[in-house]
């Protein structure tokens, strides 16, 4: 439903799977973790650096239930050796580089 929610709002030749929406998703996590730990470590009171930490702890949780979602579908593999995860990465960088030149 979200898939084509989001192909609706970019466009019908925008084709979303639902690999790159987890993997969407997992970047997004992993900057929401990022801004909350530099939150949690700037904050001048411990009230504030709590609040923080509680939702570092989340988007933590939120981010390990996202991958292990990915690697139950095979989305995500990291433990495959590393020629393979380059060969895979080219591959759908590829495939995205080839579907932009598709909509000009």
């Amino acid at each position: 439903m979200m898939k084509n929610l989001i192909n609706t709002v970019l466009g019908s030749d925008a084709k979303l799977t639902d690999e790159m929406l987890a993997n969407i998703s997992l970047q997004g996590a992993k900057g929401a973790s990022a801004a909350y730990l530099t939150a949690t470590l700037e904050s001048a009171t411990p009230e504030v650096r709590r609040m923080f930490s509680e939702f570092l702890t989340q988007s933590i949780m939120s981010h390990e239930s996202l991958t292990n979602l990915a690697i139950k579908k095979g989305w995500y593999k990291p433990y495959q050796s590393p020629d393979e995860q380059i060969t895979q990465a080219y591959q759908q960088a590829s495939w995205a580089f080839s579907q932009g030149m598709q909509a000009q």
